[in-house]
Formats: structure tokens, C-alpha cells, sequence
């Protein structure tokens, strides 16, 4: 089926008759097994410690055996291969980047870094509903801070490619960072968005349009004036590609709006209580509030948390119910998620719990598998227990039913009741 990052992939059928993918370490003639071997092994640990819909499962292994393999599902195509017939993707790739940055986030989540992000890597499949998902593999170069020594590619040289390779890694692989992935990933919507795709190595990137200013920004050569992480990333990404353009119903509207989209400006506290007078004058049932969240960016969250705790967590209250009571564009619901972390971290209690239950609904009424996990993160087994006892008092409060939301949870991706705190374990029941 194809061979690459030393090893070779074919189709095989499983002890349970289902199809798989195998791969199969293969050692360049030019190289010793030594050399290339804890590569190889590197993959298979650090992909089977990441259970994740949009990074490749790996089913079996035998890391002893010789030579050693791994099997994972069976892809449609890789990214590359899509790219080759229609680089545009018809014009919209949404599915696919926003895709691959919610597998990217949950690798940074636990401290990698893929440190080889390319088309290549990443693999097409039909889910189980029968549409596509987009996955990330290749984990041969993975890297948690500096333990990973092994940096040989195919060809023995360096690590990485150098096509989607940050500037750092070139002088040092063991320099990169989650923002050398978020290069990478910038050279990847230039290869979709350029005119001429074709670039020389490691440096500032641009397109035509509203993408232009992403690209530009992911590619900086001084990683720390890249995107911070992946969630202002996929912010700034939604708004390029929906080419968003508001359009208002008042004054008052315009003018708020106005001053939550000024760059490099944060409101003052007169402005800021503008804001708070238009929200509280508004119902949450049309479009001006809409546009207010939508404008509203994570440095004004982390504002908030620092200038005044008490409005930032009734503005996160108001977040939360607009989670909660809206309906949105799937790809708007993964950037709402990113802004509900935010308000997770800073808030109180009482903001916590809201906002996980937030999440929950806002996850399962658009069937978003990001904003799902953004929820098990919220009512895992490592949450505050006074948070998760709130939350169970506004479910009962809210008419939520939490044994039935899980089991529709299960059926969206693959989780047991283990990812829960184990106060939303005991709600857990039989299966409605």
C-alpha cells in the first residue's frame, strides 16, 4: 500500500476477519537496525498512549518480534493523495484542517509535539456513520521536551521535512515546540491556498486573501511571534475561511462589536461595561449576540480574569448559556470550545461547572467530537469534586439527563464511564 518513516504498509486481514493496515519495520540498506529501530518503537508508544478520534488508532503490536509491526486502520488515502487530484479540496478544506488541528491540540494537551506534520501523515477514513474523518500519524519523530534523541528520516540525514519544517528545527531538532507543528501547519495552507505552492525551506510563507494574514503569522520565523497554540489558531482560521463579515442591527451593536475586534487594543473598563450593558439588554435569541461572542477573543478572557474575576465570570455564565441554548456552524462550535477552555481555567466554580455543561450540550446537539472531549476533560477524574457536585445540581436544575447524554456521548466517540469523575460514574446506568 505504500512505505515510508522506515517502514513498509500493507493490507492484511485480522484474527477476526476484519481489513487492516499493517506496517512493517524496514531498514534502509545504508543504516543498521540500531539506528532506525527506536524510531520505529517511538511510534508505536507514543500513538497507542493517544486515544483520540482525529490521531490513528493502533490495534495490535509486537515490538519483539523481527522485524517488529503495528496495525491500525485501514485508510481510504492520505492527505497528500487528495491533494495531488484537487490541492483546493473543491475550494473548501474546512473538514480537514480543522480536522487536523483537533488532533494536534490533544497532542500538545499532553505534552508532544509531532514534530513531522505533513500531508503525508495524515490519513483519510470513513467513519462509522459513514462520513470522513481526517486523522494524524507518523509519530516516528514525536518528542516530549527534549527526550527524544533519534532524529534520522529515511534518508538518514535530518529530522523532519524540510518543506514543513519550522526554522528552528533546522538548526536544532530538538528545538521544536508546539509551535514549530503550528509552522508546519501553516506551510500546509500554503500548499492549498498559494498560487504557486512551491517554496524554498524555513521561511515566511503568504497567500492572496484573508488566508494570507494566517499563513504569515503561523510561518514566523521567530516562533514565539507565531500563534501561541492551537486554539487562537483555529480562532483566526474560522474567520479567514467563512470570511466573516458582520453585519449589524443597531448602533449599539456595531459599536460594540467594533471595539471587541480592534487589534492590539483591549477595551477599557468604560468600554468593557458597554459591552456588559448591551448583553444584559439584549436576548441571546437573535444575531447581535452572536456577533458580540463571536468577536470576543481569548485576550480579552485572560483580561478579564486579571482586571476583574467577578465580570469575567459573569461574562463566561453568559458564554455558557449561549453554548447551551444556540445552534451554530460545526466549525464555529470546535472555536466556541476553545473559548470555553479558557473560562474553564480562570473561572470559579460555579463558572466551571456551567461551562462543562456547556459543553456537553453544545458537543452532543451538533455531534462535534472535539467539543465533547473538551467536556471529558471538564468532568474527568481529575476535576475539583466541589465542581462536580455542582454540576450535578444544575443538570437536576436544567432537566438534564446525564445517564442518557453519556450513552449518546458513547455512541459518538469511544469513551467508557471510566473518563469520568467518579461522582458522574455513579449517574451512570443501563443504557436508556
Amino acid at each position: 500500500m505504500g512505505q515510508g518513516g522506515f517502514g513498509i504498509v500493507e493490507e492484511v486481514i485480522g484474527e477476526d476477519g476484519l481489513r487492516y493496515a499493517r506496517k512493517t519495520l524496514v531498514v534502509p540498506p545504508n543504516l543498521e537496525v540500531d539506528q532506525v529501530k527506536p524510531r520505529f518503537e517511538r511510534e508505536v508508544k507514543y500513538q497507542s498512549a493517544i486515544s483520540h478520534n482525529h490521531v490513528v488508532h493502533i490495534f495490535h503490536h509486537d515490538l519483539t518480534a523481527n522485524p517488529p509491526w503495528f496495525t491500525m486502520p485501514l485508510a481510504q488515502c492520505s492527505l497528500l493523495d487528495e491533494m495531488m487530484i484537487d490541492r483546493t479540496f473543491s475550494g473548501d478544506p474546512r473538514l480537514a484542517l480543522f480536522s487536523i488541528l483537533a488532533g494536534l491540540e490533544e497532542i500538545h494537551r499532553l505534552g508532544y509535539c509531532h514534530r513531522d506534520l505533513k500531508p503525508h501523515n495524515v490519513l483519510k477514513f470513513e467513519g462509522p456513520d459513514g462520513g470522513i474523518i481526517y486523522a494524524l500519524s507518523d509519530f516516528g519523530l514525536m518528542a516530549v521536551g527534549e527526550e527524544a534523541s533519534s532524529t534520522l528520516t529515511p534518508s538518514g540525514v535530518g529530522g523532519g521535512t524540510p518543506a514543513y519544517q519550522a526554522p528552528e528545527c533546522a538548526v536544532n531538532f530538538k528545538r521544536a515546540t508546539a509551535r514549530s507543528d503550528i509552522y508546519s501547519f501553516g506551510a500546509l495552507l500554503h500548499d492549498i491556498f498559494a498560487v504557486n505552492p512551491k517554496r524554498l525551506p524555513h521561511e515566511q510563507l503568504t497567500a492572496p486573501g484573508d488566508i494570507g494574514p494566517v499563513i504569515e503569522r503561523c510561518t514566523k520565523r521567530n516562533a514565539h511571534r507565531r500563534y501561541k497554540d492551537v486554539a487562537q489558531l483555529r480562532e483566526a482560521l474560522f474567520d479567514a475561511l467563512n470570511n466573516y463579515r458582520f453585519v449589524y442591527q443597531s448602533g449599539e451593536e456595531q459599536k460594540v462589536v467594533e471595539l471587541l475586534s480592534r487589534d492590539n487594543l483591549l477595551p477599557t473598563e468604560d468600554e468593557w461595561d458597554e459591552v456588559f450593558d448591551f448583553l444584559d439588554a439584549t436576548p441571546d435569541t437573535g444575531q447581535p449576540t452572536m456577533n458580540v461572542f463571536q468577536a470576543l477573543r481569548r485576550e480579552h478572557i485572560d483580561q478579564l480574569s486579571q482586571d476583574d474575576p467577578d465580570l469575567m465570570a459573569a461574562l463566561g455564565q453568559m458564554f455558557s448559556d449561549h453554548c447551551r441554548k444556540r445552534s451554530f456552524n460545526f466549525d464555529y462550535c470546535d472555536v466556541l470550545a476553545g473559548k470555553a477552555q479558557l473560562f474553564y481555567e480562570h473561572g470559579d466554580i460555579g463558572l466551571k461547572a456551567s461551562m462543562a455543561i456547556g459543553m456537553l450540550v453544545l458537543g452532543l446537539d451538533h455531534n462535534r467530537w472535539f467539543v465533547e472531549r473538551v467536556f471529558l476533560f471538564m468532568a474527568g477524574p481529575a476535576a475539583a469534586d466541589p465542581v462536580v457536585q455542582r454540576m450535578i445540581v444544575e443538570m437536576s436544575v436544567l432537566q438534564i439527563d446525564f445517564n442518557e447524554q453519556f450513552w449518546r456521548m458513547t455512541h459518538s466517540i469511544s469513551v467508557s464511564k471510566e473518563a469520568l469523575h467518579p461522582a458522574l460514574q455513579a449517574l451512570v446506568t443501563d443504557e436508556p
